[in-house]
């Protein structure tokens, strides 16, 4: 299989891993009783994953580069939700009234790849590199 047939499963296995750390996030910050209920924002999950997973695709990124991207996309994700406060969601489940985080997500995982934190695995979409 070539190298770009191979990074697809591990793309989607990412995207679905973020998934659930963020719903475990969401359980856990509700079960260790805040004081006050959180609220709910939205992410476009789907948007982020695509941008990342198109210009890989073209730039012909390593399964490393994915897993490292997947891994700062959940901490962005983690760190999003402590600062805000709130449950993050992707958007395609939110109907409406939810404010979308996204422009802060991309600012947090921009900032988690360029410190090196979790490994470079690529530019955040929209940061211009």
């Amino acid at each position: 299989m070539d190298r770009n047939g191979s990074i697809w499963p591990v793309l989607v296995s990412a995207v679905l891993l973020s998934g659930a750390v963020a719903a475990a996030v969401a359980a856990a910050t509700v079960r260790l009783g805040l004081a006050e209920a959180p609220g709910i924002a939205s992410v476009r999950l789907g948007e982020l994953t695509a941008a990342w997973t198109t210009r890989a695709a073209s730039e012909g990124r390593t399964a490393e580069d994915a897993r490292a991207w997947g891994a700062a996309l959940e901490a962005a994700l983690d760190v999003t939700a402590q600062r805000r406060g709130v449950v993050l969601l992707p958007a395609r489940a939110v109907a409406a009234g939810a404010p979308d985080v996204t422009a802060e997500v991309e600012a947090a995982l921009a900032e988690l790849l360029g410190q090196g934190a979790v490994g470079d695995g690529g530019p955040a979409p929209g940061d211009g590199r």
